[in-house]
């Protein structure tokens, strides 16, 4: 008995203590105010400078030499904060540049029992002719020196790649210059630098931290069984045209019935892998090739042209709605919504095909399909009953989209929507997703 009212003392004794640890690290690391309120505006200036950016980043990495230079102004880096602060609710970002340096300000709320506290940091970054240099990281109330920093930094790469590959990743910054109007950081390449070598390093990454070889032999199983089904789809919907089309909702019908069988008998929780490869292989069928290659590898269509499928009359929407889905399973709703207003917003410049909450619709349609049927086993379950129970139609999972406007040029959005933070952009926003509410299947909690 003595024996264990010891360890009982013991582990209350170490209760004590990790608590008193996290209470401190609350009063260090945490703030009751935000260091930035609302900042930048995801609008179509923002994804305007946002593109210029990739694109002269990507120049960079093709261009002959021995170093790729980076470029962005005060405008091209907050851009990339807006667009942050839509897969991350709550965050903000905002960079400050001068002749003495750079400063990152970050803002992030971390509930915190009744309370909402945030994490609050500030980045110090000073000019130099060598190696990165930090003058100074705080975070809340903790003040790290540069030199401890980057020691961190290293450190936590070392831990990640392997050792010295933290000291040799931190060598290969050449130089860092600052000015009000830029940003300019000069980075070594490697010897056998390319961009295609650099596409398969993170590749490869990706596939060895969220993808193994069973996911991928689930989702050939889906993809084999829709391109040995097309001829039949194609032969029920000629119709004396030249170029049938399939809808979407057919491809759904023919893999989720097979999802179906496949999970008879077995744990409910493998129903959710059945799903996420169903939805996989529809992005590889129909995906670009970097889809493709993200989510097994990259096909072409084993019999030259692929199939017209359409979604609402329409093979536009059908692959916003592939694509959002495919989002949604590989990473999550938010990044998901705001790739899909981010390239709203590249249509609406000149040039494109303008805004459309019709394309914003297939969209959250995507999204909130994949979200039921990866969210939990029962919902996994039902969405596969839902398809194997009955012969579905298109208006069983997309809405009506009339009276939606499309084809917005940048200057009659903002006239109207001002931005996607808006008051009248999230009240276009909320009906759309009430349309979508409004169908049974979507209805499940």
């Amino acid at each position: 008995m003595r024996v264990v009212h010891h360890l009982i003392r013991q582990f209350l004794t170490f209760i004590a203590i990790l608590g008193s640890l996290l209470l401190l690290l609350a009063v260090l690391l945490l703030d009751q105010t935000p260091l930035l309120s609302a900042t930048g505006q995801l609008n179509a200036s923002a994804m305007r400078a946002g593109q210029q950016w990739l694109a002269q980043l990507n120049a960079s990495l093709r261009a002959e030499g021995e170093q790729v230079v980076l470029q962005a102004n005060t405008d091209e880096l907050n851009a990339a904060f807006a667009l942050a602060n839509r897969t991350l609710p709550g965050f903000q970002g905002k960079a400050v540049l001068t002749a003495d340096g750079v400063t990152i300000l970050l803002t992030m709320p971390v509930p915190l029992l009744a309370d909402c506290c945030f994490a609050n940091s500030q980045i110090q970054i000073k000019p130099a002719h060598g190696p990165l240099q930090i003058d100074t990281i705080q975070i809340g109330s903790l003040r790290l020196p540069g030199k401890l920093a980057l020691d961190t930094l290293s450190w936590l790469a070392d831990r990640l790649w392997g050792p010295g590959q933290g000291a040799a990743l931190l060598a290969k910054v050449r130089s860092v210059s600052v000015a009000p109007d830029g940003l300019t950081v000069a980075i070594a390449k490697s010897e056998q630098f390319s961009m295609k070598a650099l596409k398969q390093q993170g590749l490869d990454l990706y596939r060895q931290l969220f993808s193994s070889d069973q996911q991928r032999a689930l989702i050939d199983h889906y993809y084999q069984l829709a391109v040995q089904q097309t001829p039949i789809l194609l032969l029920a919907h000629s119709e004396n045209s030249q170029r049938p089309a399939i809808s979407l909702v057919h491809y759904l019908q023919l893999l989720f019935r097979e999802a179906a069988r496949r999970s008879v008998g077995q744990e409910p929780q493998l129903a959710v892998a059945e799903n996420r490869a169903v939805l996989l292989a529809l992005a590889q069928l129909f995906g670009g090739h970097n889809l493709q290659a993200l989510v097994n590898e990259v096909r072409s269509w084993p019999e030259g042209k692929p199939p017209r499928v359409t979604l609402g009359r329409r093979p536009d929407l059908q692959q916003h709605f592939v694509y959002s889905a495919a989002m949604q399973v590989l990473a999550s709703q938010q990044l998901s919504s705001a790739v899909g207003e981010a390239k709203e917003l590249l249509d609406s410049l000149q040039g494109g095909s303008g805004f459309s909450f019709v394309d914003l619709l297939a969209d959250r349609a995507g999204i909130r399909f994949a979200r039921l049927a990866t969210g939990s086993p029962d919902n996994a379950l039902a969405v596969q009953q839902f398809f194997a129970q009955a012969e579905r139609v298109e208006a069983d999972i997309f809405p009506s989209k009339s009276r939606l406007p499309e084809g917005m040029p940048q200057e009659l959005f903002e006239q109207q929507y001002q931005s996607v933070d808006s008051d009248i952009y999230r009240k276009m926003v909320a009906e759309i997703d009430r349309r979508l509410a409004a169908l049974p299947l979507y209805q499940r909690p």
